[in-house]
């Protein structure tokens, strides 16, 4: 519904389930590969959907994700918990200000700041285990990109991210391919009801009770980490 519900996804595998932080990055990425899919469908369907983005997109994420993902395998639990905490609260202060929801097709963004953008969400969703939106939404929201298409296209994006940000991890880590999947399918749900919510009904205030939902999580990493 707001592009970042990913990112809570690693921080409760952890303080839930007691997965590795490492592992429950790998999981969350291989995760993301179907909500992607419904995703994907779901806003194709309502035509909120940029396919020239996000063929250029896709140029810089391939690379970037398998090299993300063996970046994280190298940092302890500690310095990834810290960085994936600032990344919650960032995003938690980007949904406060974002923009209204809206349909616009005058935009343009070009071929080699596509390729730029996606080098960077590509190495920085592997490596935080976060999927895409959470990171592609606020940069496509900066540049003047209506939300719902920068949604849409994030969707989208979560697929090239999450196989071969799992390929990384499956070179140079570890994933358990079958939580993922079980997980994944679960998330996929939500995916269709969340799109129907963003297109249909006036999230202003949901937007701040999500926000300051996700802030407060950073917080509390941020706090069982150093404290």
């Amino acid at each position: 519904m707001v592009g970042i519900g990913g990112i809570l996804l690693s921080p409760l595998l952890t303080y839930f389930l007691g997965i590795d932080l490492h592992l429950a990055m790998a999981v969350s990425s291989w995760s993301f590969l179907f909500t992607g899919i419904v995703g994907t469908i779901t806003y194709a369907r309502k035509r909120s959907i940029s396919w020239y983005m996000v063929c250029w997109l896709s140029i810089g994420i391939v690379p970037a994700a398998v090299l993300g993902a063996w970046a994280n395998t190298t940092l302890p639990t500690a310095s990834l918990t810290i960085i994936l905490s600032t990344l919650i609260i960032f995003s938690g202060l980007n949904a406060l200000y974002r923009k209204p929801l809206t349909k616009n097709d005058n935009f343009e963004l070009s071929k080699i700041q596509l390729v730029l953008i996606g080098l960077g969400v590509g190495f920085g969703s592997s490596f935080t285990g976060t999927g895409g939106p959470v990171l592609l939404v606020p940069i496509l929201i900066f540049l003047d990109i209506p939300a719902l298409i920068a949604i849409g296209v994030s969707q989208v994006i979560q697929l090239p991210i999450a196989i071969f940000a799992s390929v990384g991890f499956g070179l140079y880590g570890k994933i358990d391919f079958e939580l993922g999947t079980t997980i994944g399918i679960i998330q996929a749900i939500g995916v269709v009801f969340g799109a129907w919510i963003a297109h249909y009904i006036p999230s202003k205030q949901l937007y701040k009770i999500v926000a300051f939902t996700i802030i407060a999580v950073g917080l509390f990493l941020i706090e069982q980490t150093l404290f």
